[in-house]
C-alpha cells in the first residue's frame, strides 16, 4: 500500500527526477524517522548527530572513511602529503567536481570553506559559531595561536594547510563533516541564512526544510562519483519513540533511529521489519562538574564512581545495545590501556570516601538527563531513575531534571548542573577522545582541568608512530581514572531498524549515516 507520508512528501518533487536506466537499484523514496530535527544545515556549524546525519548526505570533505571502517581514503582531494616537519598538509584536489548549484569545486572553494572557520577577520566568520573547529584548538584564542595558521591556495587544484605547531592528528579531521566544502557562491548569496539553504557536492541535494517536520533531499544527478540509488530521501521528525516504531510498522517510515529494548522486541516480532547490528565508536557517560558545586572535591567524584552499579544499568536499560567500557574511548581502538584500574561497584567504599571528604550527608545534587535516544544512551530517564536510587543508598540525593534536546545541550555547555548525562560518537584516533573531551573546549563538559594530563595528550599529537603515542596515552589514562571527572556507562551497539525491503545499509564505526548506498528492493 502506498505510504501516505511518503506520498505527501513526494509531491514536492513532481516532475523533477531523472531515473538512471543503467542502475537496476535506482528509484524510490526513503523516509527516515528521527527523534529530533536538525539545528543547522551548514556543516561548519554542526556539532550533534541530528544535524550531521542530514548534512553528511549533501556535503563532502577532502577525505573520507572507507565504508564500514576508520580507514582514511581520498574524497574531494585525490591525494595528500605531509611535510617532514609536520607543519604543512598539501591536498591535491579532484578535478571536474561540481556543487549542486553548478559552480566548480576548486581551491578557492576549499580556502573559503575552511578559512571562514579559522580566521576571525574573514567576512563569513561572523556567521558561526564554528564549535567543532574551535573545540579542536585549531583557531586562535586570546591565550593561544591555535593549531591552524593558514589555509593557502597553491593553484586551482592544490591547497595547503599550514600549522603553527606539528600535529599528526590533523589529517583525520579532514574526513569529518565540519571540514566539508561548501559552495562559496551559495554562501555569499545566502549569507547568514546559508545554514537553511545548504549547497554542497554530495550525492543528495537540498530541496526543502520544514522545521520540526522534515528535510527533503533528492539525488544529485551531476554527482562526480557513484550516484545514489534513491530518487528521494526524507528525514521526518517523530519525537516519540513509540510513534517512530509504529510509523515503521505502518509503512510511514522505511528506517528509524535505533530504539530501546522494548521497541526492538516489537520490530523483531514483525517479519516485515529487521534490525541490522553494527559496532560503533559511541560512548555514554556522566559528567561530574569539576568547576563548581560538590564535585570539585575529587574524593566525592571517586565516591560517585564506586556508588554506581553499571551492570544493573546495562541489564535494565541497554540490554544487547550496550557493553561496558571503563575508559572514555572505545576498547576497539589502539591506545586503550586494558590494565588501568577501574572503579568497582562498592557502596561501602563510596560511603568511606564521602566521610573522608568532610561533606555532610545527605548530599543534595542536581542531575540532568537526556530527553531523547542517543546511540550511547537508549533511555536517559530510566538510567537517571536507577542512578537516583543507587546514589541515595550512599547518602547522595539527586534531583532529576531534563529539557528539550536543544536546551539540554545549551545547559550542558553552560555548566548548569552537578551531574549530566552525555556521550560521544567519535573517530578512530584516540586524540578525538582523550584530547577532544578533556582539554579546554566545549566538549569538556565536566570542566575538568589537569596540567599534566594536557601536556601528555598534547605531546601525543606531536610524535609519530602508534607505539610512542600509546605510551603517552597510557599515562594520561591513569590520571583520567584517578581524577574521576566522569562516570562511564557503556559503549553503544547499534541495531538499525528498517523494513525488510531496505538494502545496502553500511554501519560506520564513527556513526556516520550514508544513504548513497541504500536502495529499496523491488
Amino acid at each position: 500500500m502506498k505510504k501516505l507520508v511518503t506520498a505527501a512528501l513526494c509531491a514536492i518533487f513532481a516532475g523533477t527526477l531523472v531515473v538512471s536506466a543503467a542502475d537496476s537499484k535506482a528509484g524510490g523514496a526513503l523516509v527516515y524517522g528521527k527523534a529530533k530535527d536538525a539545528r543547522a544545515l551548514d556543516p561548519g556549524m554542526v556539532d550533534e548527530g541530528n544535524s550531521s546525519m542530514v548534512v553528511s548526505q549533501m556535503f563532502e570533505s577532502l577525505l573520507a572513511y572507507k565504508p564500514g571502517t576508520t580507514e582514511i581514503i581520498p574524497c574531494l582531494a585525490k591525494s595528500y602529503s605531509i611535510s617532514k616537519d609536520v607543519l604543512e598538509v598539501t591536498f591535491n584536489l579532484r578535478q571536474g567536481v561540481k556543487f549542486h548549484d553548478g559552480t566548480p569545486m576548486n581551491a578557492d572553494a576549499v580556502v573559503f570553506s575552511l578559512k571562514r572557520q579559522n580566521d576571525k577577520k574573514h567576512p563569513f566568520n561572523q556567521f558561526g559559531p564554528w564549535k567543532y573547529w574551535s573545540s579542536k584548538g585549531w583557531s586562535a584564542t586570546e591565550k593561544d595561536a591555535g593549531i591552524v595558521k593558514d589555509i593557502v591556495k597553491v593553484n586551482d587544484s592544490t591547497v595547503k594547510v599550514v600549522l603553527n605547531k606539528p600535529d599528526t592528528t590533523v589529517v583525520y579531521n579532514f574526513a569529518l563533516y565540519f571540514t566539508a566544502i561548501v559552495s562559496p557562491t551559495a554562501a555569499q548569496k545566502s549569507g547568514v541564512d546559508f545554514k537553511n539553504h545548504p549547497v554542497g557536492t554530495g550525492p543528495f541535494q537540498f530541496v526543502e526544510w520544514q522545521k520540526d517536520s522534515h528535510v527533503a533531499l533528492k539525488r544529485f544527478e551531476g554527482y562526480w562519483g557513484d550516484k545514489a540509488h534513491l530518487d528521494r530521501l526524507f528525514f521526518k521528525v517523530f519525537p516519540d519513540e513509540q510513534a517512530r516504531v509504529l510509523a515503521l510498522k505502518k509503512g510511514e517510515a522505511d528506517m528509524i533511529d535505533p530504539t530501546g529494548p522494548e521497541g526492538m522486541k516489537t520490530i523483531e516480532a514483525d517479519p516485515s521489519l529487521k534490525l541490522q547490528r553494527g559496532e560503533i565508536n559511541s560512548l555514554g557517560y556522566l559528567s561530574l562538574n569539576c568547576e563548581t558545586g560538590p564535585f570539585v572535591n575529587k574524593q566525592l567524584r571517586q565516591a560517585f564512581n564506586h556508588a554506581v552499579n553499571r551492570q544493573e544499568i546495562l541489564a535494565s536499560v541497554y540490554g544487547k545495545t550496550g557493553v561496558y567500557e571503563k575508559l572514555p574511548m572505545p576498547s576497539l581502538l589502539w591506545g586503550y590501556d586494558k590494565s588501568v584500574r577501574d572503579y568497582d561497584f562498592n557502596p561501602a567504599k563510596a560511603k568511606e570516601l564521602i566521610k573522608a571528604s568532610g561533606v555532610a550527608t545527605p548530599l543534595k545534587v542536581n542531575m540532568i538527563y537526556l530527553p531523547a535516544y542517543r546511540p550511547y544512551n537508549p533511555n536517559g530517564k530510566k538510567i537517571a531513575e536507577i542512578l537516583q536510587a543507587q546514589l541515595k543508598a550512599v547518602g547522595i540525593e539527586a534531583t532529576l531534571q531534563t529539557f528539550d534536546l536543544g536546551t539540554y545541550w545549551d545547559t550542558l555547555d553552560a555548566g548548569k548542573f552537578d551531574v549530566a548525562m552525555t556521550g560521544w560518537t567519535g573517530e578512530g584516533d584516540p586524540d578525538d577522545w582523550l584530547f577532544n573531551l578533556f582539554t579546554d573546549g566545549y566538549n569538556n563538559s565536566s570542566r575538568w582541568r589537569n596540567k599534566e594530563y594536557v601536556e601528555l595528550v598534547t605531546k601525543a599529537k606531536m610524535v609519530a608512530g602508534i607505539p610512542e603515542r600509546s605510551k603517552l596515552y597510557y599515562k594520561a589514562e591513569k590520571i583520567l581514572m584517578e581524577e574521576a571527572s566522569i562516570c562511564m556507562l557503556a559503549r553503544g551497539i547499534e541495531y538499525m531498524p528498517m523494513t525488510a525491503k531496505v538494502e545496502g545499509w553500511i554501519t560506520y564505526p564513527t556513526g556516520k549515516r550514508n544513504f548513497a548506498t541504500v536502495y529499496l528492493k523491488k
